[in-house]
Order: structure tokens, then sequence, then C-alpha cells
């Protein structure tokens, strides 16, 4: 990894991220309007909350899926668009809640599988990513939006990430290219003497001018 970059992300260590996101059960009645949600949703939730909350198999697949969506702040019209085709979303959320997949590859790929055909519309890569990541944490399958993204790449010097103008973490990215992803992620945890989780969410660092690491990689990225 870049020495320079690195040091400076050490130097910077904890970083809370705090509540981001939506106020998930508002987000909801604007994608799924009359619908019964359930009433906790009615909050913002921080990273760990997000965790336990999706863990908890009394929370229905439905409710974790926009609490996982409200959260990472996706565009209503693109909830709209998906919630309007849940049939196929759902299955998925259900075989990374249950423990279907063995791999964070695998995973991915069923994904892109499903997109590919069309029945996963609204949903992109730095999306059902984050569905990996909090439904199926065992398989230490790490968001992959465009900051961790380009953060990756600063950090190893390599277009391991395919981002494209509009910063779109893009389909041309495939679950090989995942894979690698998640690999550099799983050596940065080793090198920060954390966990996996942890590391990428100081990449993730804080939005809106407030995270120290996002200000650096929006000076460094491309220069």
């Amino acid at each position: 990894m870049n020495e320079l970059h690195l040091n400076y992300l050490i130097q910077i260590g904890e970083n809370d991220q705090g509540y981001v996101g939506n106020n998930s059960l508002r987000w909801t009645n604007h994608v799924l309007p009359d619908s019964n949600f359930d009433n906790y949703l009615n909050r913002q939730f921080n990273r760990y909350e997000l965790f336990e909350y999706c863990q908890n198999i009394n929370n229905d697949n439905l409710n974790v899926l926009a609490a996982i969506l409200s959260w990472g702040g996706m565009r209503r019209d693109h909830g709209r668009l998906l919630f309007n085709n849940l049939e196929f979303v759902l299955n998925l959320v259900n075989d990374l809640r249950t423990g279907s997949y063995q791999t964070r590859k695998k995973a991915f790929s069923t994904f892109q599988d499903y997109r590919a055909n069309g029945l996963l519309p609204g949903l992109g890569i730095g999306y059902f990513t984050k569905l990996i990541c909090f439904l199926s944490p065992n398989l230490n399958g790490y968001i992959m939006d465009q900051w961790v993204g380009k953060s990756i790449n600063l950090l190893t010097g390599q277009n391991v990430v395919n981002i494209s103008g509009n910063n779109w973490v893009n389909d041309n990215n495939s679950a090989d290219a995942y894979e690698i992803f998640c690999n550099h992620i799983d050596n940065l945890a080793i090198i920060l003497n954390c966990p996996g989780f942890e590391a990428e969410r100081r990449i993730f660092s804080v939005g809106r001018g407030k995270g120290a690491w996002r200000k650096y990689l929006i000076m460094n990225y491309n220069n």
C-alpha cells in the first residue's frame, strides 16, 4: 500500500461515523406507501444498531431491507423501482439471512446475475454489497460504494474498483474484483489492528465535510 496515504489514515485513528442516512420509516413511507412497517424504523440508525437490527430474527425481511437501504441513503425513486419488484430481492435477502451463501464472492455473483437479467431495478453494487455486509456478516463482505472503492484505489495505487465518471461503482466490477477489493480491506484491517468491518468504516469516513479521511480522499484522488 502507498505509505504516505496509509500513514495519514493511521494518524487519523478512530473517526466516529455516528448516525447517517434517512429516518427509515419516513423513507419507507415514500417508497412503499400504505404498508405496515415496523414502528421501530422511526429513527436514524448508526452502523452498530443496524447490524443488531438485521441479526434479530424477529425482524422480517422487508423491514431489514428497508432499514439498510434507508441507512445507505438510497434515492427514493430508486427505492420505488425496487419496492415495486420485491419478489426477487426478498428471496436474496432471505438467502443471505439464512446462510445460503458460502462465500462473499458467490453472494456478489448471484446479485450480479439477477441484476444483469433486470430483476433488481434500482439496486446497484453500492447497495447490494450493503445487503451482503449487514445480512451475512460472517462472510466478511464489505460495502463497495464510491467512497470505500476510491479509498482502496488510492491506498493501493491500483484501479481495484471501477468507478464511472459520475462517481458510481459501475457494473463492470465482477465478482473477482469484489473478492480482490475485500481482500485489500482484510489486509488493511491487519495493518490497523481492527476487524475488517471497522477498517471499512474508517475509510468510508464521515460525509458532509466532517470526516478527516473523506476530506483527504477528495483532495488526493486522481491527483
